[in-house]
């Protein structure tokens, strides 16, 4: 019996489209950087693919700057903007993943402050508390977008404002970053509408090629290099760009945009499916019911092991996680459950199951059944 794959929040295949333009890309090797007519040539194909990208963003082309992923990107965003101011203060929330909470705290242990501002039980940030913690010294803010393990949407243009209105009443500047990866396929991600200073996107979240991702940098933004070696990227970030890869990204982000509204409202009417016929057994819905990413579908069930149901279910032929990939061989809880307000005991009975674009209704249906027996079984 084949699986049934319902994790694509941890990772999507690569559509078959994509991986065509990839391999026509694969016959242009030469180095862009090079002056001769095929490094031209694969120089014209490196920025006609950024062009393509950069119009979805709503942004110019020497705004986007390629890496090797979101981790990457969330790196060059926080250590980048911090240490080329030097000191200050750095604004985040607990329940941002690892590739974002690793580097703040990196940034504590080399003397920055760091402010943890509060979330209310759903995830979403406490504006007010937010506010308070504005000093005149706060040089960054990193907040994602959406939360990939959750499915909360975090009110970013909101807080951007607020900070704006706190930039013009004390004369400083504060750089706002945020991580986008898991709101990509779904939500607008208009740079000027969301009015971020950085944003991160990863290729390997919407159905195009893992190894790739960029940090969008509005102009003016200053950020210290942390890869040295070449001058590629606007000098940000050294390395030989793997063309291939990104073809494949550009081909994904055109993909997207033309299935945005279709794969919303198919995901909405599996998660309601799944809430309405699953409502007899005994669990806690983690994320904002209604301002959320309802490809995301998050559950704690008391008094049992989540990696128990995980195992169970795959061993019946479907697919799930705990929660973050990034952070399945941590023993601990997850920590953005820890920081809603669950209990040891109910984070550690979490189970995320989250649909991709080729989900359908028939295996919806049947993971509901199966997820019945299951519970039944191991309680």
């Amino acid at each position: 019996m084949s699986s049934i794959y319902l994790d694509y929040s941890s990772a999507t295949p690569l559509d078959k489209s994509v991986a065509k333009k990839m391999l026509s890309a694969e016959n242009i090797f030469a180095n862009p950087s090079t002056k001769y007519a095929s490094g031209r040539e694969a120089s014209q194909l490196l920025e006609s693919s950024r062009k393509k990208i950069a119009m979805f963003f709503g942004a110019n082309t020497d705004e986007i700057i390629f890496t090797s992923g979101a981790t990457e990107s969330n790196n060059l965003a926080i250590l980048g903007s911090a240490r080329k101011a030097k000191q200050g203060r750095i604004i985040s929330i607990k329940t941002e993943h690892s590739s974002i909470r690793g580097p703040v705290m990196q940034l504590g242990k080399e003397g920055f402050s760091v402010d943890w501002c509060k979330v209310d039980t759903a995830g979403r940030v406490n504006v007010a508390d937010f506010i308070s913690l504005l000093r005149k010294d706060t040089i960054l803010v990193s907040i994602s977008y959406a939360n990939g393990e959750i499915g909360t949407i975090l009110q970013i243009a909101k807080l951007v404002q607020e900070v704006r209105k706190f930039e013009k009443a004390n004369s400083c500047k504060i750089i706002f970053h945020t991580d986008a990866s898991s709101a990509l396929a779904l939500l607008s991600c208009d740079v000027s509408r969301l009015g971020v200073d950085l944003l991160t996107a990863s290729s390997a979240k919407i159905y195009g090629p893992k190894g790739i991702g960029l940090l969008y940098v509005r102009r003016k933004t200053q950020l210290q290099q942390l890869m040295y070696g070449g001058n590629q990227e606007s000098g940000l970030r050294a390395g030989t760009e793997s063309l291939p890869l990104v073809v494949g990204f550009a081909s994904a982000v055109e993909l997207i945009a033309a299935n945005k509204a279709s794969c919303a409202a198919k995901y909405q009417q599996y998660y309601i499916s799944c809430m309405h016929n699953l409502e007899e057994l005994e669990f806690i819905e983690n994320g904002h019911p209604k301002d959320r990413l309802y490809s995301v579908l998050s559950l704690c069930f008391e008094g049992l092991n989540g990696e128990d149901l995980v195992a169970y279910l795959d061993a019946q032929g479907f697919e799930v996680s705990t929660g973050a990939a990034c952070e399945a061989s941590n023993d601990e809880p997850s920590s953005a459950l820890m920081a809603i307000g669950r209990t040891r005991a109910q984070a550690q009975g979490s189970l995320r199951i989250s649909f991709g674009r080729s989900t359908t209704p028939k295996q919806v249906d049947l993971l509901q059944k199966c997820l019945k027996k299951t519970i039944s079984a191991l309680l």
